[in-house]
């Protein structure tokens, strides 16, 4: 016990020593980087530009967002911070090489009314402004290309890639738009680097169409997806609910999922992939199985 004692004596003194003689103990946090610090600021601009009340205010909150985050992208070794409380706020997606970015956010500036925004960021720091000019894109010219400054404004979820017949990766994104009065849409599209812009769609897809849409009732629940374990993209099958398909803000799943498989470097149509199971009168299932006759 006096071992001990004295042990711990001779521990305090030489640790009071050290002190007296100015050293530090090692602080116990890093100092935050400049882009932290930057990051920071971006976080309280999104708050702002989603929370306050008055919808009108929150575009102005949305541009002031935009100079920040178009000053803090164009700083050298920007890729390489992963903004990651700021992915909580937006979307910050990648495709599976890392070779690009994708900064994506909705603006609700009038109830149910949306304006998108966004960014493209090569790994090589070049950036991309997004110009959402979906409330003016008439539906022929959806069916065609597009490019950054004339954008059909979504708001991104993932990036698919495929490989072309030349071997070269190939960029499909998936989107959404909420911003027409009575309809939502979905859509796969293609996402090409070509110099200094995005170019948008492409001849990957059936008759002729530049991309894939669904255009159905706003607020039914519909499905646009690549499903890993089917090896293919899913969606719902839509029907109108007054037999009046040509009208769209009456279309919702039937319950069927369809799909799009990748084939001689294609999107093709693949129906029934998930049939309604239908039962014949006096039928039902049993243990959740259907008859078969």
């Amino acid at each position: 016990m006096k071992y001990i004692l004295k042990l711990g004596l001779v521990l305090g003194i030489c640790m009071g020593a050290s002190l007296a003689w100015g050293q530090k103990p090692a602080a116990s946090t890093t100092q935050p980087t400049p882009f932290q610090k930057s990051e920071d600021s971006l976080m309280n601009s999104v708050d702002s530009m989603n929370r306050v009340a008055i919808h009108g205010e929150r575009i102005e909150y949305c541009h002031a967002f935009v100079k920040q985050l178009s000053h803090i992208l164009k700083q050298p070794n920007s890729f390489q911070h992963p903004f990651t409380e700021l992915s909580k706020k937006i979307h910050i997606i990648y495709p599976e090489d890392k070779s690009f970015r994708i900064f994506n956010w909705p603006v609700e500036y009038a109830p149910a009314h949306f304006r998108y925004y966004g960014a493209i960021q090569k790994a090589d720091g070049s950036v991309y402004p997004l110009v959402d000019n979906s409330e003016t894109i008439q539906d022929k010219d959806l069916l065609g290309l597009l490019d950054n400054k004339n954008w059909y404004g979504v708001e991104y979820y993932r990036i698919l890639s495929q490989k072309d017949a030349n071997g070269q990766t190939l960029y499909f994104v998936f989107g959404v738009n909420h911003n027409n009065r009575n309809t939502s849409v979905k859509s796969l599209d293609l996402l090409n680097i070509q110099g200094n812009r995005i170019v948008f769609g492409g001849d990957y897809f059936e008759r002729g169409n530049k991309r894939f849409i669904i255009e159905y009732q706003k607020g039914a629940q519909v499905s646009l997806n690549y499903d890993t374990e089917k090896g293919m993209v899913v969606y719902n099958a839509l029907e109108s609910e007054i037999n009046q398909p040509q009208r769209k803000n009456t279309l919702v799943p039937t319950g069927q999922l369809d799909g799009l498989k990748w084939s001689n470097y294609q999107w093709q149509s693949v129906k029934n992939l998930v049939p309604i199971l239908k039962l014949k009168d006096g039928q039902a299932p049993i243990n959740g199985v259907m008859p078969t006759n």
